[in-house]
């Protein structure tokens, strides 16, 4: 027999050897006498009902725009019962001096200019009553001028007390004569006499000395930085990056409670960055990367709230082939996005990072309701049916089944809600109400525009897309390939479900490219400035010393910081040495000259005898001359070519440049020797500044040890391993890193926990509702293989679960499961004409629902802030696959195999 007459003759099979169709119950009868009255209220009274949803969603937009705020605190996203939660908050309480602050990162060509760029800095800031709190810098204050050297181990006190000794003549003449041709007459004579009588090597102070009259020359500024030279770039007491933190007063009836610190900041930064060549001001820190990110969401929201409308509204175009149907349903998908914004307002009063999303999953699933319903009223349209049997026809048709889904999406979201996952909790709990407004507004909103712009049928009722016909035949023909086909895909998605990894890092959920991300990674890598680190508090100094001893025997960890650490070491030893430097630079100490300006006729004639001992050392030593000395002596011949050329006060302008870039930061330098010249011992944490120790000790006797990393903690897995080895040693060890990696665990948990839950509870429902065991495996079972798929597909595509797209799975579920419905209602309703079943607008409104869905995630995918990115790029990866599973899987389940 033909395969044709084969099917034909199956599906004339009695219905129960395809789908049972059971007697209508009581409770069937119930909701379609419901769904009748209602929808012949709507009818009857259409302009009332419409004047009812403008007032309604007119108070809820006025609501949400004086009461619905948008939290960016990512440590908030979770329950602040959990243990690593309670640990924090211990921390913030006992130090609240670094909770809640703006880092501004300073750095500059020399560190003259850091230390006076930060010193300006907090001079302004401080000003700034109004909207700044504290201002502290690292390092700031008479203290650490005086007790500078103590800090120095012995090798380095003794190598710069051997250097400034040697330099004891030199310091005296130009302490006495302060200016360029002292200076020129002096290196003059060193180079002479070839003796070291600097405290510097001859060779790198003539070529910083080269790139001074080369800058001038160009026009551009040079500090020739003296600290630097004498120190060394790298010690400890020449730093060219300093830090400031900033505690901003908060103004909680503001979207951004620190907007006006921030602006503050920002704009006392700029306008120093622009008045000093070469220096960088970066500002991080928890409040700025808040602000930034901030930013980021919403511009990212609207932009990709206007695509994805857009979208909708094309896909609309096609499946309604009519302006009226599109125009109805856009209407409603407002309305009910309007209401759900107002719930969310009413009933939490703020939206996080994660539950901001949550107007992109409306418009994405709330379209839904009125494609199916729409695609049947236009059906009925077609048959010739009135304007009022289509509409009550449409609705009881597809009613049943639109609140069926309306429950089981909710349970996709409202499996979230009992987590402690209180971010996502939210988001479940905004969208999970937010399809039942769907529901509502769809049976009453949606018909009632329809009454008033009524759909007129064309002259065309094909649809606009017309496939093969094997094609809808497909899934019927091959049944038994697609069933062992589905088999195989699904054992090699749980193999590869093996390798799904999770990234428990927020920082790469952030725009990569922000200003506070870019630094805030920059110091990340840097073992010396990591902003993560680890803290543990005790109980004594002993313990302190003693927990700090314990975690620095760990491979991971560069060093433990205790207030113990400010008071230094071998301090006999230093301070002999330090009264011994003082006494030989004894007559020296008072405060160092400014330089001072001679005759122009004076300074071309140090120059010119300068540039002579220059051109006699390079010929009488020929190979041995240094280039610093050979490319010295090049530019004072330019320079003095151009000085000549040039008329009198442009030679005094040009001389006075030069002499400042050199000298300009000599005063500076040897004031803040002498003054650590006048060192003192410290004896114990009562000798240390305040706003030093109670950054370390609490009034109440509580000490902090803070922990740095030895590796990079960009590197997921070195900062799982930071914390673990560290988690090891000090249990109740807390911070950032830990925050991250027990968040992961939480979010994991809690992820488990919905998914089991929204698989149950719907479960439990298709089973009550359908009545039948068999029915409901047809529906779940794509949806099932489809969450495979996906999960599968974060491997191949290498891109991790992380704390945004964790949610995807439940809510695949929540939302597959519309589709599997509305396609299983329509075969319990009509299973003799299975083989139509993808010719059906049931089909053509699932494929339709699904391309809608599809680019309202797949807009979220092109977005800067990469977690709402990543959550929209596999929602969009899952919607495609359960309708893949839903149009070809199910079909080929649903027809049973044996006539």
């Amino acid at each position: 027999m033909p395969l044709h007459k084969r099917m034909n003759q199956k599906i004339r099979q009695p219905s129960h050897r395809l789908l049972h169709r059971d007697a209508a119950p009581r409770m069937d009868k119930l909701l379609d006498a419901a769904l009748t009255a209602l929808s012949r209220c709507v009818l009857r009274y259409p302009i009332l009902w419409l004047l009812l949803a403008v007032t309604v969603c007119g108070i809820s937009l006025e609501y949400t725009h004086t009461h619905l705020g948008i939290n960016t605190d990512t440590t908030k996203i979770l329950s602040d019962e959990l243990p690593f939660q309670k640990d924090r908050q211990r921390l913030e309480r006992t130090f609240p001096q670094d909770v809640s602050t703006i880092l501004l990162v300073v750095e500059a060509r020399t560190p003259e200019q850091a230390s006076a760029a930060v010193k300006q800095l907090g001079e302004r800031l401080r000003a700034e009553k109004e909207s700044i709190r504290s201002v502290y810098i690292p390092g700031e204050g008479d203290f650490f001028e005086r007790e500078a050297l103590l800090f120095l181990e012995p090798a380095a006190l003794y190598e710069l007390a051997v250097k400034l000794a040697e330099a004891q003549p030199f310091i005296g003449r130009l302490s006495d004569n302060n200016s360029l041709a002292e200076l020129l007459a002096i290196l003059g004579q060193a180079i002479e006499q070839e003796a070291g009588t600097l405290p510097v090597d001859l060779d790198p102070l003539l070529d910083r000395i080269q790139t001074a009259v080369q800058a001038v020359l160009n026009g551009e500024a040079y500090q020739l930085s003296w600290q630097q030279l004498m120190l060394g770039d790298g010690a400890m007491l020449s730093p060219t990056q300093r830090f400031v933190l900033i505690k901003p007063i908060f103004d909680f009836s503001l979207i951004i409670p620190a907007e006006e610190a921030l602006t503050t900041v920002r704009k006392a930064a700029d306008q120093l960055q622009a008045s000093v060549p070469g220096l960088r001001i970066w500002m991080t820190g928890e409040v700025a990367m808040e602000y930034d990110e901030l930013n980021t969401v919403r511009h990212d929201m609207t932009i990709a709230g206007a695509v994805s409308l857009t979208l909708v509204c094309l896909c609309l175009g096609v499946a309604f082939r009519s302006l009226r149907l599109v125009v109805a349903t856009l209407a409603v998908l407002i309305a009910g996005l309007i209401l759900s914004a107002g719930f969310a307002a009413l009933a939490i009063g703020y939206l996080n990072l994660i539950s901001v999303g949550f107007a992109v999953l409306y418009i994405g699933l709330g379209v839904d309701y009125a494609i199916h319903l729409c695609l049947g009223y236009r059906e009925r349209i077609q048959r010739s049916l009135s304007q009022k049997e289509a509409l009550l026809g449409a609705i009881r048709a597809v009613g049943p089944s639109l609140l069926l889904c309306a429950i089981t999406t909710s349970i996709g979201f409202f499996a979230f809600i009992p987590t402690a996952y209180s971010g996502v909790s939210q988001l479940g709990l905004i969208s999970g109400v937010g399809m039942f407004i769907g529901f509502f507004v769809t049976l009453t909103m949606l018909p009632a525009l329809l009454t008033l712009l009524p759909y007129h049928a064309g002259r065309s009722t094909k649809p606009f897309l017309r496939l093969p016909e094997w094609v809808y035949r497909f899934p019927l023909r091959r049944r038994r390939e697609i069933r062992w086909g589905a088999l195989t895909l699904a054992l090699i998605a749980v193999g590869l479900l093996t390798q799904i990894q999770f990234d428990f890092n927020p920082m790469n959920l952030r725009d990569p490219y922000s200003e506070s991300v870019v630094t805030f990674k920059k110091l990340l890598a840097s073992r010396e400035t990591s902003p993560l680190t680890l803290a543990v508090l005790t109980d004594d100094e002993a313990g302190a010393a003693t927990t700090a001893a314990r975690v620095e025997t760990l491979d991971t960890v560069d060093k433990a910081v205790t207030i113990l650490d400010f008071i230094p070491d071998q301090q006999d030893e230093k301070l002999t040495m330090i009264e011994e430097l003082a006494l030989l630079l004894g007559p020296q100490q008072k405060p160092f000259p400014a330089p001072k300006l001679n005759s122009v006729d004076e300074q071309i004639r140090a120059l010119k005898r300068f540039m002579l001992i220059l051109n006699r050392a390079i010929e009488n030593r020929q190979k041995t001359a240094s280039e610093p000395m050979i490319r010295l002596s090049d530019r004072l011949r330019d320079l003095l070519e151009t000085v000549e050329m040039s008329p009198p006060d442009v030679q005094e302008r040009l001389l006075n440049r030069l002499q400042s870039s050199i000298l300009g930061t000599l005063p500076a330098t040897m004031n803040r020797l002498y003054a650590a010249l006048d060192a003192a011992p410290i004896h114990g944490i009562e000798d240390l500044p305040e706003a030093l120790v109670e950054r370390w000790a609490s009034k109440e006797g509580i000490f902090r040890v803070q922990i740095f990393p030895k590796k990079d903690l960009n590197d997921i897995d070195n900062l799982r391993e930071f914390v673990t080895q560290v988690q090891a040693v000090e249990p109740s060890v807390t911070d950032l890193p830990v925050i991250y990696l027990e968040s992961a665990r939480a979010v994991i948990a809690a992820f488990q926990q919905a998914l089991i839950s929204a698989v149950v509870a719907i479960f439990v429902i298709l089973l009550i509702v359908l009545r039948s065991l068999k029915d409901t495996f047809i529906v779940l079972v794509p949806l099932l293989l489809a969450s495979l798929l996906t999960g599968a597909a974060t491997v191949l595509m290498n891109s991790p679960f992380n704390f945004a797209n964790v949610i995807a799975l439940p809510l695949l579920l929540g939302l597959g499961v519309d589709s599997g419905i509305h396609m299983i209602q329509r075969l319990r309703h009509a299973p003799e004409k299975v083989r139509e079943l993808l010719h059906t607008s049931t089909a053509r409104g699932v494929f339709f629902s699904s391309l809608t869905t599809f680019c309202s995630f797949g807009t979220l995918g092109f977005m800067a802030h990469l977690g709402t990115a990543s959550m929209g790029s596999l929602l969009a990866v899952g919607v495609f696959f359960t309708l893949v599973c839903t149009l070809i899987v199910l079909p080929a389940l649903a027809v049973t195999e044996h006539g």
